[in-house]
């Protein structure tokens, strides 16, 4: 688009997190807890393959 920002993964990404980072604190889990969750469902690399439909 002409014109338009660019929209880079971070301003895609960072209030999608910062929501589901509400939603785990508020039923009951820690913020540190949910990032280590985080971090190693990333590290181990669970999720699957977008790329690859």
């Amino acid at each position: 688009m002409p014109g338009a920002e660019p929209y880079s993964a971070r301003d895609f990404l960072e209030p999608r997190l910062q929501t589901l980072l509400q939603q785990g604190v508020e039923t009951g889990f820690s913020r540190g807890e949910l990032l280590a969750v985080l971090i190693d469902l990333l590290d181990d690399g669970n999720l699957k393959d977008m790329d690859k439909k």
